[in-house]
């Protein structure tokens, strides 16, 4: 056999037992059911994939803000509509996408909400490729859970069922008031927005609008993160993409946030009073848009109902 042909019978065998060897330990490293994963790390394979099939109305895209700032059992308790928030800690705009696009294997929400503060959050290229291995091999991201894998852990199973953040918001009522000296004071400057992020955005814009939702922007109040630059920037952005952009830190008639009281780290997140405002008012957006039916006394949806009430309860009663 003349070397070159063995050459490149080894090297595809190579690959061959390589792909093996990735899709195995995969299997192996990837959560099961029950497994308690943080789900603030990874809320797609904790959360979202355990809902039944296309019974979520609404995704929340975003970073820590998101699941700061939206309480799907709010919006749920206020209007009938079902949500799931897949927030990340430091979301890059390429594992949005890829959330989304997994997100869309099991539901067809009519909404898409992308929360605007990943949008300034440069990511490169090896980001991208990394996010994307990450997806076709489970062994990139849950590589240091052999650490702790017992026989019992060793299945096959796909179920994914531990969330204890309620559809992917994180409760927190710790407050620690913010200073509002300067925040979103006038000027006519715009924040630079990446052309890599720029694509990306029109990318998930294109693909929900191939799955049949609408993608829109929303600002969650921050004094910390947000400013005019970034408004002006995204103003123009959802301007040129046309898609619908809601800037919370402009609406304090209708969300008044008490920057004393409603975020639990100087104006960088929400806490749970702040949480419910913003909640609220998304709950009327999408209510006004009158594509959803109120499905809280569905009998398919009983579950939703029940999660609601024990959420309140563990919450004081105050979801109402």
């Amino acid at each position: 056999m003349p070397k070159v042909l063995k050459n490149i019978i080894g090297s595809a065998a190579f690959i061959a037992i390589l792909a093996v060897l990735l899709i195995v330990s995969s299997i192996i490293v990837k959560p099961g059911s029950t497994v308690k994963v943080n789900a603030l790390q990874d809320p797609l394979v904790n959360g979202i994939l355990a809902e039944n099939k296309n019974s979520i109305d609404v995704v929340f895209l975003g970073d820590s803000e998101s699941y700061s700032a939206f309480i799907p059992l709010k919006i749920w308790r206020d209007r009938g509509i079902t949500s799931y928030v897949c927030g990340t800690s430091s979301q890059e705009l390429c594992y949005s996408y890829e959330l989304l696009t997994k997100s869309f294997k099991t539901q067809k929400p009519k909404i898409v909400v992308l929360e605007t503060n990943a949008i300034f959050r440069n990511f490169s290229r090896s980001s991208v490729i990394s996010t994307k291995a990450q997806g076709l091999f489970a062994v990139f991201r849950y590589h240091d859970r052999w650490k702790s894998l017992q026989p019992k852990s060793w299945t096959l199973s796909a179920d994914k069922t531990y969330d204890d953040r309620s559809k992917g918001y994180l409760y927190n009522t710790t407050m620690n008031g913010a200073s509002v000296d300067g925040y979103m004071a006038t000027t006519d400057e715009k924040e630079q927005i990446s052309s890599e992020n720029s694509k990306y955005v029109e990318k998930i814009r294109d693909y929900c609008r191939k799955k049949g939702a609408e993608l829109v922007l929303v600002s969650v109040p921050s004094t910390k993160n947000w400013n005019m630059r970034k408004h002006n920037a995204v103003t123009e952005l959802s301007k040129k993409l046309g898609i619908e952009y809601i800037d919370m830190n402009l609406l304090s008639g209708e969300i008044p946030i008490d920057w004393k009281r409603d975020t639990r780290d100087r104006g960088d997140h929400m806490n749970f009073t702040g949480a419910m405002k913003v909640s609220a008012y998304m709950g009327d957006s999408f209510a006004s848009k009158n594509i959803f039916r109120d499905k809280r006394n569905d009998a398919a949806y009983k579950n939703w109902n029940d999660y609601a009430a024990e959420f309140a309860e563990s919450t004081g009663n105050q979801l109402a």
